[in-house]
């Protein structure tokens, strides 16, 4: 079978147990709900906060008392609960692929609400890497390689979440396949952000499976965060990374399944 060898697309990242982080556009403080169901509990959560003015950014506080409601393909219902401040979850609910999700919020008299697909998941084949030297200075630098199979029937979108040491890498990956539908790929990294790496160390990886939303989501959230990257020198206030949720909510909501693997550098 053909193999594809693609130069991974980086960008900026945010954690996904991190609020989200970026200078708004607007004067106004605005809500902002970071929301994902996977295919495991442990990685299901609802996170709501407030931004506040755009002079004073990056500054947020948690929503408490909201209602918080999933439902599952029209049908079944979850009533989340909050479990810290800002945050809540649901100890059963899990996405299955090729289910349908809405969710519902509650916060004082404002209802806001969004709507996520779960495609059918990519699989991680293996793991590997090489270690090389940077062009002009000599120095050595990880490249890492994810394998895996495209799905030839449907069109797929991925997030790439790396950690180091039990520790995430402050950068993001996304895979689009509009060039490789169907293909054997080997996606390959080299850009972590100056991260060092030494024999010994585990990098695990997560392939996080998501729909066309949250594809743009993440695309248009590179854009936000490198305008204001530019600094007071740079161009005017970034747009708004591109939201599912209604009424002026930032953020995402993202129902998604997740392929890991790990390997250790030798």
């Amino acid at each position: 079978m053909k193999k594809i060898y693609l130069l991974l697309l980086l960008i900026f990242s945010i954690s996904c147990e991190d609020v989200i982080q970026v200078e708004i556009d607007s004067a106004e403080p605005q809500i902002v709900i970071e929301a994902h169901i996977t295919n495991s509990l442990n990685n299901n959560f609802v996170k709501i906060t407030e931004s506040t003015e755009f002079y004073n950014p990056n500054t947020y506080k948690t929503i408490s008392n909201a209602q918080v409601v999933i439902k599952e393909n029209d049908k079944t219902e979850y009533l989340l609960e909050e479990i810290s401040p800002g945050k809540y979850q649901h100890n059963q609910l899990v996405t299955n692929p090729g289910n349908k999700y809405s969710i519902s919020i509650r916060v004082k008299e404002k209802l806001y609400s969004a709507e996520s697909y779960t495609p059918i998941g990519l699989k991680i084949d293996s793991v590997n890497y090489q270690i090389k030297d940077r062009p002009f200075n000599k120095e050595k630098y990880l490249e890492l390689h994810v394998y895996f199979q495209d799905n030839p029937n449907q069109q797929d979108f991925a997030r790439f979440v790396i950690y180091k040491n039990g520790e995430k890498i402050k950068k993001i990956f996304i895979y689009n396949d509009r060039l490789t539908n169907g293909n054997y790929i080997n996606y390959f990294f080299f850009d972590f952000n100056d991260e060092s790496f030494r024999l010994g160390d585990k990098i695990f990886v997560e392939m996080q499976s998501i729909n066309s939303q949250t594809y743009k989501y993440f695309r248009t959230l590179k854009n936000a965060t490198a305008k204001q990257a530019k600094g007071p020198f740079g161009s005017a206030a970034p747009a708004n990374p591109t939201s599912n949720w209604n009424n002026n909510a930032l953020g995402y909501f993202s129902t998604f399944t997740v392929s890991t693997s790990s390997i250790v550098l030798k």
